[in-house]
């Protein structure tokens, strides 16, 4: 199916059910949420609920004594905070960095700094990774993707993503990123039960306007590489008197990419595997260059 089709027919079925408004069409869906203003409203105010996340990359990120280490995604800094506390129980203290592709988390990177002033030592930088021509230095022993974010980059990006990597790694360097396990992929997102993948959240802040999000999860598509999940979100920001003042669609693509494929994938792109621990939640790959 032609990818404009695939998406009126995905429409046609948000309208059938009922996520979609009479007057919304193909014009009003972006693709953009994780760089947008009303993204980082909506990830700020999810943070005590991401309190008590468990991020399984950070007790690798220590074992080689590295100089320096870049978060990549940091938003407002929760998995930062944590790496700058490990940090603080290291003889040899490293460098940290961080960037956020959200220019408008900035503001929150700021309110969560004042109390956790760890942060105040780290270096920020709200750019695009893979585009960024801003070099905060010249590599890094350790770069750090985390909390499964490695399914939010489409296959298309991936060799763009590799090169930026090896672009900004050190030498000796490590690379450590999270995806999902596939037995937890197939059961998450795979279910045939269209209600099951419907689902809503009300983020309100204090003094501030209301968010309402909906969201609903296509069942995922088996590709030659693993599986494609499709998603599509709606945000409604409201008065405190619930009047609506702006809405915005967003459709999110997720690559779930099997063991056996990924492993060629970071073969082809001139990696290598130090190793892939499946102890936790995720599974968790640390790379080197070859």
């Amino acid at each position: 199916m032609h990818p404009k089709d695939e998406i009126e027919s995905e429409l046609q079925r948000l309208h059938d059910f009922g996520f979609l408004m009479k007057n919304e069409s193909s014009s009003d869906i972006s693709n953009d949420l994780h760089s947008s203003e009303i993204w980082a409203d909506v990830f700020w105010r999810r943070r005590k609920n991401h309190a008590k996340r468990d991020d399984p990359e950070i007790q690798f990120l220590f074992e080689n004594n590295p100089k320096t280490i870049l978060e990549i995604g940091t938003a407002y800094g929760r998995v930062l905070n944590k790496i700058a506390v490990e940090n603080e129980k290291q003889t040899n203290k490293a460098k940290l960095f961080g960037i956020e592709i959200c220019k408008h988390c900035e503001r929150y990177f700021q309110a969560y700094s004042k109390k956790h002033p760890l942060l105040e030592n780290s270096t920020i930088l709200f750019d695009d990774f893979l585009k960024t021509n801003y070099v905060l230095q010249k590599q890094f022993d350790v770069i750090i993707l985390p909390m499964n974010t490695f399914p939010s980059f489409p296959i298309s990006k991936l060799e763009e993503l590799f090169l930026a990597i090896r672009k900004h790694l050190d030498s000796d360097g490590s690379w450590i990123f999270s995806t999902y396990k596939p037995k937890a992929t197939n059961n998450k997102f795979n279910s045939e039960n269209l209600e099951a993948n419907h689902s809503g959240e009300l983020l309100i802040d204090v003094n501030k306007d209301v968010i309402a999000g909906e969201h609903y999860q296509f069942p995922a598509v088996k590709k030659d590489y693993g599986m494609r999940a499709i998603s599509y979100s709606s945000y409604s920001r409201l008065t405190r008197e619930y009047e609506l003042k702006e809405r915005k669609i967003y459709r999110n693509t997720r690559e779930f990419i099997n063991p056996d494929y990924l492993k060629k994938i970071i073969e082809v792109n001139d990696f290598h595997i130090n190793f892939i621990d499946t102890s936790s939640h995720s599974a968790v790959y640390s790379l080197s260059k070859t």
